[in-house]
């Protein structure tokens, strides 16, 4: 618990849903020196489950219930909450709580905003001109990436003088020891040959492009199996193409797990096909696990593989559904005909990545910017 003399910081974001950005989150905030900051937590949205990692870490978490993206009394309700707790910094993450935190730190006077910039946004050039006509009111963007800050500068069109970065760290004891899981228990073969894919089930992710190119690998391989965990949009179609191809057998959709760990080390490899990344969190714990990755040679993904030598293939950024079966194909035959090799090789780089993306060295440089800039205030 955070001591009475320990300085009050506030974080935001979006929703409290298990996600890549959701999960960092709440490394970063149950992870602070209690002894030096006491952090409250609001969220735009209501109560998700990560909310119980917070709280039982005795972290006072506040619900703003927003009522979609234009409920106009979201920032009054965020700025009076702020009003009551007065922190001296209120860090945000995600589009949605950067500029809810932006105009209500400004309405209860926080004296200094840092927000958190996930994601290379390609989807919305709207929300980049959101971001730059409101940077009056931030102190610091911290990027997740190196990608991330040179996206934010070139495209985005921040000031360089606000941006750092700082990577995400990854929880390595918790990957590399897992018990690898077993498959029968959610109707697979014991002895289950599987292709994962991690994250949320929609265009970003390409989990469509993926399916169409395990298909043929499907049909003509012997016990292989293809998993999505995640949630989204496309399930519905992936279960639709899965049974119009007779596959259903062999694909299946997984939905919200907390048991990703144990999913990477009963798998064959972790195939990512992302059209674009911030610095995805499952890159960097597949890479804990020891786990073969297949992924796009998008510049978030290619920074969260960078110094490492084995274990990965990476496929052109710009691949489609043209050259789904060559491509994809061939790379998942490639890992899964020499796989052993590929995995003795894959651990040397796990050893080596151990010394360099723990979550105490980014919380670490958290602590560090927020202690310069309460000097610089």
């Amino acid at each position: 618990m955070a001591d009475s003399t320990s300085i009050p910081i506030g974080f935001a974001i979006t929703e409290l849903d298990p996600g890549g950005a959701e999960r960092a989150f709440t490394q970063i905030v149950t992870r602070l020196d209690r002894s030096r900051w006491s952090p409250i937590v609001y969220c735009l949205s209501g109560r998700g489950v990560l909310a119980e990692t917070l709280e039982g870490a005795g972290i006072p978490v506040h619900y703003l219930e927003a009522g979609g993206k234009w409920d106009l009394g979201l920032v009054n309700r965020f700025a009076n909450r702020l009003k009551q707790d007065q922190p001296r910094i209120l860090q945000t993450f995600l589009h949605h709580a950067n500029l809810a935190g932006r105009f209500a730190a400004r309405k209860a006077r926080v004296p200094i905003v840092v927000s958190g910039i996930r994601v290379a946004e390609e989807r919305s050039r709207w929300r980049l001109r959101l971001d730059r006509w409101t940077q009056r009111w931030v102190t610091m963007n911290v990027c997740v990436s190196e990608s991330v800050q040179q996206f934010s500068e070139e495209i985005g069109g921040l000031s360089p003088e606000k941006l750092c970065t700082i990577p995400n760290g990854v929880d390595f004891d918790r990957f590399a020891n897992a018990t690898p899981v077993d498959w029968t228990t959610i109707g697979l073969p014991y002895d289950a040959h599987v292709i994962l894919i991690v994250g949320r089930l929609d265009a970003q992710k390409r989990p469509l492009l993926a399916l169409r190119a395990c298909l043929p690998l499907l049909e003509t391989r012997n016990n292989l199996h293809l998993v999505f965990a995640g949630i989204g949009p496309d399930r519905k179609d992936i279960l639709k193409i899965a049974e119009e191809e007779g596959l259903s057998h062999s694909i299946h959709c997984l939905g919200t797990r907390d048991d990703i760990p144990e999913l990477m080390r009963g798998s064959e490899l972790l195939l990512h096909v992302s059209a674009w990344e911030g610095a995805p969190n499952v890159i960097l714990e597949a890479i804990a696990s020891g786990l073969p990755i297949i992924s796009t040679d998008t510049p978030g993904n290619r920074d969260a593989l960078s110094g490492l030598k084995w274990g990965y293939f990476l496929l052109p950024e710009s691949i489609n559904e043209v050259t789904t079966a060559g491509e994809i194909g061939s790379a998942i035959e490639a890992v899964l005909d020499d796989r052993k090799t590929v995995v003795e090789k894959a651990m040397i780089d796990r050893d080596r990545f151990r010394m360099t993306r723990s979550w105490e060295a980014t919380v670490s440089a958290y602590e560090q910017l927020y202690l310069q800039l309460l000097e610089q205030s």
